[in-house]
């Protein structure tokens, strides 16, 4: 005999009857007993296609499985049931977020490669001399130079790739968050997701400003979000003193690897 979840019917109207059904474990499985068993009618199919998607891109959240969530987050938005979609986008605001950081930890990582691969300048110079001094070994030396300077630019083109993933994400999150602020201004969890996503664009003093509403709105979360806000007015001074030494897209590159 199947198991699982079970649902206890009861019938309130005459004729009165009540039964139970076993291994109730997904969103289509419900909405059968209410219209074919029940005779519950009118029961938006919108509802029930955006309900089913979104647990399943929850389970996919849990996981870790980000693209599949996000697929069924996608899914959920585009049954248009209005009156889940702020908690959508806030889901997929997280799993966007989620994503971003992994593509930070890829980025770390070519970023290491890369350092690994660019020769000192002092061991340059001694390959200079070495090749002045010793003509017949020139040729195989520039060729090892020349070798060595195709992979540092294949892997600075793949460094470019990463960080731009990683701003996409961001991007992604930053506007299903901000959006979800509009949708649900009384959900303390939609200021503080906003308010992440901010932090990692290096929006500091709008991402203070998010979190500080995200405190009004649950104190609980002062604790957690006061030493945040501190961290983050020192980024801010530091950051502007760091416009005079970089390049904005510099700059912007070695802070997201830098975290």
């Amino acid at each position: 005999k199947a198991k699982g979840p079970n649902i206890r019917c009861v019938q309130c109207q005459h004729p009165h009857k009540a039964f139970e059904v076993n291994n109730v474990n997904d969103i289509d499985k419900v909405y059968r007993i209410l219209t074919r068993h029940m005779g519950i009618e009118h029961i938006s199919h919108a509802a029930r296609d955006c309900l089913k998607y979104t647990y399943e891109g929850n389970a996919y959240l849990e996981q870790n499985a980000l693209g599949e969530a996000i697929a069924c987050y996608n899914s959920a938005l585009a049954t248009n049931y209005q009156p889940q979609k702020g908690i959508l986008l806030l889901l997929r605001a997280t799993a966007y977020l989620k994503r971003a950081f992994a593509h930070q930890a890829e980025l770390r990582k070519t970023v290491s490669d890369l350092s690994d691969c660019v020769p000192d300048p002092s061991d340059l110079g001694r390959v200079y001399q070495l090749a002045a001094q010793h003509p017949s070994l020139a040729k195989p030396l520039f060729n090892r130079i020349l070798r060595d300077s195709k992979l540092q630019d294949k892997k600075f083109r793949l460094t470019k790739y990463r960080h731009g993933l990683y701003e996409y994400a961001l991007l992604h999150a930053a506007q299903d968050s901000l959006r979800s602020t509009q949708l649900l201004p009384h959900h303390a969890k939609t200021w503080l997701r906003a308010g992440d996503a901010l932090a990692e664009l290096r929006r500091l003093k709008e991402s203070a400003m998010y979190y500080q509403k995200a405190m009004e709105l649950d104190p609980t979360l002062r604790d957690r979000l006061e030493p945040v806000i501190e961290r983050l007015e020192r980024s801010q001074q530091f950051l502007e003193k760091a416009k005079g030494w970089y390049s904005s897209d510099t700059l912007r590159l070695v802070l997201d690897v830098a975290g």
